[in-house]
């Protein structure tokens, strides 16, 4: 609820006895820091920034929903015998106004915002080095534009050049009024589309403008602006700019994880494709994307999994080696007494096998693999059809090894970037917003070593791909619209 943020409490009791009513009323509260009081120093200023990155690291974020949880819904997963009922709501398109996930997702994002506005309105009134000062507003512009972007892909419709400027998207707030009550309406969703370029331009001139400050290795860079830049202009079916951003990534020193590399970034988390993660450290770690995906207290136990993988998407890597299906898929024996494959793309960092919740390692965020995804759709959707092939050959060169890797001239160009986008990204938050933002349902057919919703069609009009926006919002924001169907 975005007004509580800013609402304040006073008890009176019998205090009014030991001083005036006039300079009663003038006490600040002693459990309640005042905006003005929150950004007074350079170090209140890095606190600011460091308080966005952690946010990122909770399951209601990267840690479990925006990456592992939301593809765990589709057609992609299955809940297995005796799942826990972790995600149940989600996972059976039961979602209300009530449910523990639209207000984990929404409530994560307007206190990251609250961050990023606080330091963006007040830095400036604060003696700072110039170079510091403007990495730190290149990062928060860059992390509002962030969160902004995952909550209206969540809570409103996919963009619509046609239909944009009237649909409902989130309210975009960039400021917080001294001592009044937020209670804002919702911005269209054309105006959260263009309030996130302008919000990823400002951080772009500050990059160009600053010495990077990197607060404790967590920091965003300037490649990653230009990547999120290029995701954003891709849902907007803007294709030449989507490229324009794209191809600047490409210039800015990543490259694709060779086979032996590609094992690396899951497993250690690391390797020079990951354009950013959320830094996690033995001694400071986030949820565990894949905990679900084998549901066991440390890695020698059987796993007792909540969720296990399609047949559909386990099949997809079965022609000709691909190091993509030995590394997110593995065959296990489980505590149910079946074997059969498991989701294993997080796997669990060795670093935190006895300090953290197995199935804990670092949520990629953004990777180069994506940029060669968007550029080939984006090139295919403009008739470049040879340019598309082009971007993926080169990567499918990478995920196969095999230098020689052609595809065939006459192969269905949009279906195969489709399922491509399934091959490489998925539970990392893409299938259920590329499902969305293509206007496809989808439907779950039956198989072995599952009992729950296995039978769930989801049509691409169906008005529960936009989620309910949460009952605590609507109970203390009288302007706040609900989503239709809810």
């Amino acid at each position: 609820m975005l007004q509580k943020i800013f609402k304040y409490t006073f008890i009176a009791g019998l205090v009014l006895s030991l001083c005036s009513c006039e300079d009663f009323f003038k006490q600040k509260p002693h459990d309640k820091t005042e905006v003005e009081d929150i950004l007074k120093s350079e170090r209140d200023a890095v606190n600011l920034v460091n308080g966005m990155y952690m946010s990122f690291k909770s399951g209601n974020s990267y840690g479990t929903y925006l990456t592992s949880m939301l593809d765990a819904t589709t057609d992609v997963a299955f809940a297995a015998v005796g799942f826990s009922n972790t995600w149940g709501d989600a996972y059976a398109w039961r979602l209300n106004p009530g449910s523990a996930e639209p207000a984990g997702i929404w409530g994560n994002v307007y206190g990251t915002v609250f961050n990023c506005n606080t330091l963006i309105n007040g830095i400036h009134a604060i003696e700072m080095d110039e170079d510091k000062s403007n990495g730190l507003l290149a990062q928060a512009h860059l992390g509002r534009a962030l969160v902004y972007h995952n909550l209206v892909r969540v809570f409103a419709k996919a963009y619509n050049a046609e239909t944009a400027q009237s649909d409902l998207g989130i309210p975009y707030i960039t400021e917080y009024p001294e001592l009044e009550l937020l209670e804002p309406e919702r911005n269209t969703v054309e105006e959260v589309y263009q309030l996130m370029i302008e919000d990823i331009k400002a951080s772009l001139q500050y990059f160009e403008d600053a010495t990077f400050f990197d607060t404790n290795n967590y920091g965003f860079n300037e490649a990653f602006a230009n990547g999120l830049a290029a995701r954003i202009y891709l849902d907007m079916q803007n294709y030449e700019m989507a490229i324009e951003y794209a191809e600047k990534v490409m210039s800015a020193g990543f490259s694709l994880a060779t086979t032996d590399e590609f094992r690396d970034i899951w497993l250690n988390d690391r390797g020079n494709e990951i354009i950013w993660k959320v830094q996690y450290s033995v001694t400071d770690f986030g949820a565990a994307p894949g905990y679900n995906f084998f549901n066991r207290n440390n890695v020698w136990s059987d796993p007792n999994p909540d969720y296990i993988p399609a047949n559909w998407w386990v099949d997809l890597y079965e022609t000709g080696y691909d190091v993509r299906g030995s590394s997110y898929i593995t065959n296990s024996k489980t505590l149910y007494g079946w074997t059969g494959d498991l989701i294993y793309k997080y796997p669990t960092n060795p670093d935190y096998v006895m300090a953290a919740t197995q199935g804990t390692n670092m949520p990629k965020v953004m990777r180069l693999a994506e940029m060669y995804l968007i550029l080939a759709e984006a090139e295919a959707k403009l008739d470049d059809k040879d340019a598309a092939i082009g971007y993926l050959e080169t990567l499918l060169k990478a995920r196969t090894g095999d230098n020689e890797y052609e595809i065939d001239p006459n192969v269905e160009i949009h279906s195969f970037i489709a399922q491509e986008r399934k091959k490489e990204l998925m539970f990392e938050g893409f299938y259920w917003f590329d499902l969305k933002r293509r206007g496809e349902g989808f439907e779950r057919v039956p198989q072995a070593h599952t009992l729950v919703a296995n039978d769930l069609k989801i049509e691409a009009d169906d008005y529960r791909w936009q989620w309910p926006i949460p009952r605590a919002e609507l109970n203390g924001n009288p302007n706040i619209e609900q989503n239709p169907g809810y």
